[in-house]
């Protein structure tokens, strides 16, 4: 199974292999732009005292924790727009064997599931990655509860842009005949509601970053009471997501004959 999955993703990665490169190119165009933005002043007072720019940049980088935390806050909001590009780009699908062999539905989900996990999985090694890459760190923070709800913010982020099922032939079938195309609420619920509240909750947290607010464990249950309305909604929305894979017909809709 675990080999299907991966057979699946690189293909997915072969077909878009360019388009990832360019969407890696301008996310690294974005997050250099955003340092140098964060890092403006400082770029200012350098150029009145002729100073050298990228040794006294490193100098500063190395010595000020706020100047670090706005980098590796720019390089999160640049990697976030990076993931739901590259997502796009590889949505959850069944193994086309599995619609027409002798497979059941309790089967079937267990796949669906698994893939599910190996991407998110996946996506996470690669958030971190990029980001080591890009501004040599991926915690903000070195506290054990800053860095439980960094990590576990990440995970529902990663796993909120990864329910994202294969369209099928969807916009052809809303052309050709919008009544037969039923509406798919749980992924409307994750990819626009939920993954806007996510988006809120990360600013929030790199935002008390930046400022350089004390945690402390009231500030750590309110975010653990966040995480549990985050797996609710992930519970809620995961499954019925998943089941809508199940049927070919819900995937690829009939089309009526065009007439001439």
């Amino acid at each position: 199974m675990i080999r299907i999955i991966l057979n699946d993703l690189w293909l997915d990665v072969k077909r878009n292999f360019l388009t990832f490169i360019l969407y890696f190119i301008v996310y690294a165009v974005i997050v250099i732009l955003g340092v140098q933005i964060a890092l403006v002043q400082f770029l200012r007072d350098l150029q009145i005292s002729g100073k050298d720019y990228s040794a006294e940049i490193l100098a500063a980088m190395e010595s000020s924790p706020t100047l670090q935390a706005a980098a590796v806050s720019i390089t999160a909001v640049a990697t976030i727009l990076f993931l739901w590009l590259v997502l796009r780009k590889m949505p959850i699908r069944l193994a086309m064997p599995l619609y027409v062999c002798a497979v059941g539905e309790k089967e079937k989900m267990h796949y669906l599931r698994f893939h599910l996990v190996v991407k998110v999985i996946l996506s996470l090694l690669l958030t971190i990655l990029v980001q080591l890459f890009m501004s040599g760190r991926f915690f903000l923070l070195g506290g054990w509860m800053e860095m439980v709800v960094q990590l576990g913010l990440w995970f529902f982020l990663i796993l909120a842009l990864n329910l994202r099922t294969d369209p099928g032939n969807r916009k052809e079938a809303l052309e050709a005949a919008p009544d037969m195309v039923t509406e798919k609420s749980e992924e409307v619920i994750a990819g626009v509601y939920w993954f806007a509240l996510l988006i809120v909750e990360n600013i929030v947290f790199y935002t008390l970053a930046v400022t350089h607010i004390t945690w402390n464990h009231w500030i750590f249950l309110v975010w653990m009471l966040l995480f549990a309305v985050n797996a609710l909604i992930a519970v809620r929305c995961s499954s019925p997501i998943l089941s809508y894979m199940l049927s070919y017909e819900k995937m690829y809709y009939p089309l009526p004959d065009k007439k001439e």
